[in-house]
């Protein structure tokens, strides 16, 4: 396998409709997704079978899980044990983007 280097500023994208989520890598074990945020959009809680992980590379963002709610902003590593819930909501005039990194098939 070749090295490779990705430049979240040529691969972000944004919608005004929904949050924008596109993988941007992904082999057998695992892939990470790239999701940009306008104000207002959010991603539900949910859970994963695995490690979820979040890199927050631009602006902040309310994370919630297990019934908290904290800051998240630019240069922050969130990971989050199997099963546990969380997500995320853009509740600043700015736009959020994160890399969310996941085993395949989870």
């Amino acid at each position: 396998m070749k090295t490779l280097i990705l430049d979240i500023q040529k691969l972000k994208k944004f919608s005004d409709e929904k949050r924008h989520q596109e993988t941007i890598w992904t082999d057998e074990h695992g892939r990470i997704n790239l999701i940009c945020m306008k104000p207002g959009q959010e991603i539900i809680t949910h859970t994963h079978h695995g490690n979820h992980i979040w890199i927050v590379m631009e602006g902040r963002g309310e994370f919630m899980s297990a019934g908290e709610t904290q800051v998240i902003d630019s240069g922050k590593i969130v990971i989050v044990p199997p099963l546990v819930d969380h997500g995320v909501r853009n509740a600043t005039k700015e736009n959020l983007v994160i890399a969310s990194i996941a085993a395949q098939g989870d």
